[in-house]
Order: C-alpha cells, then structure tokens, then sequence
C-alpha cells in the first residue's frame, strides 16, 4: 500500500449554510485534493489548530494530546484508508513503549489529533486517485460521486431522471447498486 502524506488547506463554509463546513486537503507533493464534508464541531476542532484562538479549557482533543503525552503515548500518523457511504474511515497509529498500535478513528478526529501533534496526515495513493477533485470552469470543483452520502446520490438521480439525463442517472444508480452489494457482505 503506498501512502501519500496530505496537508490541510482551508476550512470553507457553505454559504447557504453556516452548519455545513468543508475541509480541503492536497498532497504534499502534488496537486490532487480532496474535500471532506464536515458538522460544526468538527470544524471548530480542526479550525482551533490551523487559525489558533485561545479557549479559558482544553478543548477535547487538547486533553486527549495531554493525556497521551502524560502517559508516554506519541501518535504516529492518521490515514484516511477508505471510503463507505460517502464517509471517510480512518485509523490512528501510535506507539507506547516500543509497541505499534492502530485505532479506528473518524477522520476529522484523526486528523485534528495529528495537526495538534505535528504527526503526518496519510491516504492510501488509491483511495486519492478515485477521490480527488478537478477544477471546473468559473473556480467550480467537481467531487467524486463516491464521495457523497446515499441521500445526496438519491437526490442527484432523481434530479438527472427529472432532466432526462440517463447518461449520468445510469452512473449515480451503478454507484448506488455498488453500495447496497458492499453493504451485503
């Protein structure tokens, strides 16, 4: 498996919606992105390292780096593995006393753990190949169909079938099938 280092970009906000946040991402020695949806929360735990503001208390991942530094616990790295319903899953690796270990972990913990530790952000060199996006006309970004929740995919297929756009209605519904026979297994 070949891993490719990541470095966050910007935190952008819909501007229809103050609630729905937008990590970028890009790799460290290229040019492929990638954008991960995100709530509120997460946002501010990622925003509170890359645009630092003081908070009276540890925030949560704040204690959590504490408490694995009190107790001899030093994160590795966090890598982005795979992708199922439009979430990305992710894993931490660490080591305590000479032993490796991985946990599973969401993705914006991973990754917010790893910004506040300096460790490395990583994706699988496939996982980025399928998942980053490409520039559109008039500064528009096009996001992989994999890489939307299952309402959002049934909305854009019943918006192509609206609009008697079978070419890309064959697509979401292939994507759609793909998912339920993974769910299956």
């Amino acid at each position: 498996m070949i891993m490719i280092e990541l470095v966050v970009t910007d935190i952008l906000t819909r501007s229809n919606d103050h609630r729905a946040h937008m990590l970028m991402l890009r790799e460290r020695d290229g040019l492929r992105r990638i954008v991960l949806a995100m709530g509120l929360y997460e946002a501010q735990a990622i925003a509170a390292v890359i645009r630092p503001t003081p908070h009276p208390r540890p925030m949560p991942h704040d204690l959590l780096t504490s408490f694995a530094s009190v107790f001899g616990i030093k994160m590795l790295y966090s890598l982005i593995s795979n992708i199922s319903n439009g979430v990305y899953c992710s894993q931490i690796f660490f080591e305590q006393n000479g032993s490796v270990k991985a946990l599973d972990a969401r993705t914006t913990d991973a990754i917010a753990l790893a910004l506040r530790t300096g460790a490395p952000i990583y994706i699988t060199d496939d996982l980025l190949d399928r998942m980053c996006i490409t520039d559109q006309k008039n500064g528009a970004i096009s996001i992989p169909i994999t890489a939307v929740d299952d309402k959002t995919l049934q909305m854009a297929l019943d918006a192509a079938v609206k609009e008697e756009n079978y070419e890309l209605a064959i697509k979401l519904k292939e994507e759609m099938d793909s998912r339920q026979k993974h769910d299956k297994q």
